[in-house]
């Protein structure tokens, strides 16, 4: 599955997210209202978890990690895919 679209799917069904218009995987999750900061650190667990990877305070000063596509990239950039 793309990476984008199975952060995409986490996120809309965790966060009950009801899908219109407004919400792509372009919208900023935190200035939107759809996510807050405690939800920012299990999104963070569920990549981790889901792709295999850890994720460092380093990655997160380095790498913005916003929006699904922006999360999606991060992925993308530690995978190698």
């Amino acid at each position: 599955m793309e990476i984008s679209k199975e952060i995409y799917d986490y996120i809309v069904k965790e966060y009950n997210i009801e899908v219109d218009e407004d919400f792509t995987a372009d919208v900023n999750l935190f200035d939107y209202g759809y996510v807050d900061s405690l939800d920012a650190m299990a999104i963070i667990a569920y990549i981790e978890t889901n792709f295999g990877i850890e994720v460092t305070q380093r990655d997160l000063m380095l790498h913005p990690m916003n929006t699904i596509n922006e999360l999606a990239a991060f992925v993308s950039s530690k995978t190698g895919t």
